[in-house]
């Protein structure tokens, strides 16, 4: 069996160390000890946690037309508006779904952790809006929203970008991105209401029109 060291595993996972070592003392993530007492990941270990992770993150209350059930070519029912909500706290994952969907009950949900996820999710669930907080790695959030921004097959969907209080220089970034709207945390639940609200209500006098 193969095994990694802590940094190793940050990476596979996409998190700090800092966070790595937080995970365990949450006690979601048990390692390996050698005998010299350094910590020892196998990849399976790692995988099984970043599936519990993926299952938390998805909403109590999901709708079964998730992505899995989404077929190649499928058609949505008329005024069915599909969000992505990334970001690598669940719990914030769960929060800006229930906001939105206090909202309206035309929207349906999928989630993604890592920047990665997000371009899978993409291609297979195809989204009409991204709300887009902390994902990791981080650094990679710009050129996530350039990649969505300058296809073709993507670049109408919309995005919302979310971060900290003090990351002034972030949002300018995203905005030169293409991201369509930026809010600070903490979320004020109406400010994104509105803001997925006003996107995703151009979005759909776009196609009526078209």
């Amino acid at each position: 069996m193969s095994l990694l060291r802590a940094r190793e595993a940050a990476e596979y996972l996409s998190v700090s160390l800092a966070t790595l070592y937080r995970i365990e003392r949450k006690g979601k993530l048990t390692p390996f000890r050698t005998a010299g007492g350094h910590r020892r990941y196998s990849l399976a270990m790692l995988n099984e946690y970043l599936e519990r992770s993926r299952q938390r993150s998805l909403p109590a209350r999901s709708s079964p037309r998730h992505v899995e059930n989404v077929q190649e070519g499928e058609k949505l029912p008329a005024g069915v508006v599909r969000i992505l909500v990334a970001d690598d706290e669940p719990d914030v994952v769960e929060l800006i779904i229930k906001t939105l969907r206090e909202d309206s009950e035309v929207y349906e949900f999928a989630s993604a952790s890592t920047c990665f996820e997000v371009g899978i999710q993409v291609m297979a669930f195809k989204p009409a809006l991204i709300v887009l907080g902390m994902v990791r790695p981080e650094t990679d959030r710009c050129e996530v929203c350039e990649k969505i921004k300058s296809d073709p097959e993507t670049g109408h969907i919309k995005i919302v970008g979310i971060v900290g209080s003090g990351e002034n220089g972030i949002v300018k970034a995203l905005l030169r991105c293409g991201v369509d709207d930026c809010l600070i945390k903490p979320l004020q639940i109406e400010e994104l209401q509105r803001s997925v609200r006003y996107l995703t209500s151009r979005k759909t006098r776009v196609d009526t029109n078209g």
